[in-house]
């Protein structure tokens, strides 16, 4: 009898301590937040991407930022493609094991909960691989709002995708892809006006405004992504950056969008102007130019593709000739700033009202320089 009393103290412990080990881990609690990849363990190599955030709520909705991509290769590299399935997914936690519902195979990716806090996470992987998260803290800034987002991104030495998309708060978007994406062409489509929304709200937590207006590898051949923000038809800022050297908040969330195309129903743009074939364009005059980001030239272009046309006259101060070997039919373009008329190689011309002086809105003689030898 003594011995069976004995064993049921000793059980009634062993409960006793294990829910108040669950109790004091707490994970399901101390977990809920955003979290944003830091640094990997040194006295381990592994080959994680460590460009990624996690966000969880207390209702088992997880994002993983940029996203779930399988990349389906090819024989020739043309035939390359990324996949994207999206950001949302779910969550669960077991005793210490996190488990992270994979989109693209519809299985639960487990890791270990190494430790966490209110500002940091550790877990571990396979391969005993320990990530550590520190948590996203940010003071949202009500100057920081825009009407429209654009997006570019360039060729590089491989199967970059080559696109251009632009999104406004009315959920209007305009897409054009080049090379290596699952559609090329000119489309448009709409969001709602909610996913508008939660865009700005996550590249408000970058502080946008504060960022560096270029980031640059040391090293060639690799993507330029460029970004602009635009509010009552001003550019408020413009970032590029050549090589991912960008701060890794203003990637995670910008990556999702350049493939937000591939969750929406496309329709083909049939009134594609010529020169909207064109993602090269400065103003020049004389020896001076003034030098446009890719993401600023497709907003520009789309404003002329949507711009009445004109028989008025006006004084040229701006001049841009493009080689008679283009692919397109374009010879050149004079402007003012407002007016632009656009040249074809038979000399042919149409004149489009901007409505606006692009060059004065948006205060481009700040950055007038001189012709340098590379340009």
């Amino acid at each position: 009898m003594r011995r069976l009393k004995r064993l049921l103290i000793i059980i009634m412990i062993f409960l006793f301590v294990s829910c108040e080990k669950k109790k004091t881990n707490n994970y399901e609690n101390r977990i809920i937040g955003e979290w944003i990849f830091e640094q990997e363990n040194p006295k381990k190599e592994n080959h994680f991407y460590t460009d990624f955030s996690y966000s969880f709520d207390e209702n088992g909705n997880c994002e993983s930022k940029p996203g779930f991509f399988e990349i389906k290769e090819r024989t020739e590299k043309e035939e390359r493609k990324v996949i994207f399935y999206g950001t949302k997914t779910k969550y669960k936690i077991e005793d210490d094991s996190l488990y992270i519902m994979n989109l693209i195979d519809k299985k639960w990716d487990a890791c270990k909960i190494v430790g966490v806090n209110t500002k940091k996470l550790k877990l571990n992987f396979e391969n005993n691989a320990i990530l550590e998260f520190s948590k996203i803290e940010y003071n949202e800034n009500e100057n920081e709002n825009f009407d429209k987002i654009i997006i570019s991104r360039s060729p590089c030495f491989g199967s970059c995708g080559i696109n251009d998309v632009e999104i406004n708060k009315e959920g209007d978007v305009n897409y054009s892809g080049s090379s290596y994406n699952l559609k090329n062409g000119f489309f448009k489509s709409k969001i709602d006006t909610n996913l508008f929304n939660e865009i700005e709200q996550s590249l408000k937590k970058t502080n946008y405004l504060k960022l560096e207006d270029q980031y640059s590898a040391d090293w060639t051949d690799d993507q330029e992504v460029s970004v602009t923000f635009v509010k009552d038809n001003k550019i408020i800022k413009s970032i590029t950056d050549y090589g991912r050297q960008s701060p890794k908040i203003l990637r995670i969330n910008i990556e999702p969008i350049t493939y937000l195309y591939q969750k929406l129903k496309l329709v083909e743009n049939k009134n594609v102007k010529e020169f909207q074939n064109i993602n090269f364009y400065r103003f020049v005059k004389g020896n001076q130019i003034i030098d446009l980001t890719r993401s600023e030239v497709f907003y520009l272009f789309n404003l002329l593709s949507n711009s009445k046309s004109t028989n008025k006259t006006f004084k040229s101060e701006y001049s841009t000739i493009y080689d008679n070997d283009l692919l397109y039919d374009l010879r050149r373009i004079e402007t003012d700033g407002r007016y632009f008329k656009i040249y074809s190689k038979n000399e042919n011309a149409i004149t489009l009202d901007l409505g606006f002086n692009f060059i004065e809105k948006n205060e481009l003689l700040k950055r007038l320089k001189i012709k340098g030898k590379y340009d």
